[in-house]
């Protein structure tokens, strides 16, 4: 019988979240999105493959991807990275 995983999401201010994105090495650009703080490279979403707003990013538990919250794609996360 296989363990069972639990993933818990938090709920964080813009603040903390700004906090963590640098700490993953990220910034937000002054249009809004996420940005590479060493490059100024925008971010990419690792599963819809395009630009990350910071205000609709999530970090996703127990890893370091930045992606765009959506149902489709916390769905694909769940599957792909979650699921064995």
């Amino acid at each position: 019988m296989k363990a069972e995983k639990e993933i818990t999401f938090l709920d964080i201010t813009d603040e903390e979240k700004k906090i963590l994105l640098d700490c993953l090495g990220y910034s937000v650009k002054d249009d809004g999105y996420i940005a590479n703080a060493k490059t100024g490279d925008y971010h990419t979403c690792p599963i819809t493959r395009e630009r990350v707003l910071f205000k609709e990013a999530s970090i996703l538990p127990g890893s370091t991807l930045v992606i765009n919250t959506t149902p489709l794609t916390i769905s694909e996360y769940l599957s792909d990275y979650i699921e064995e």
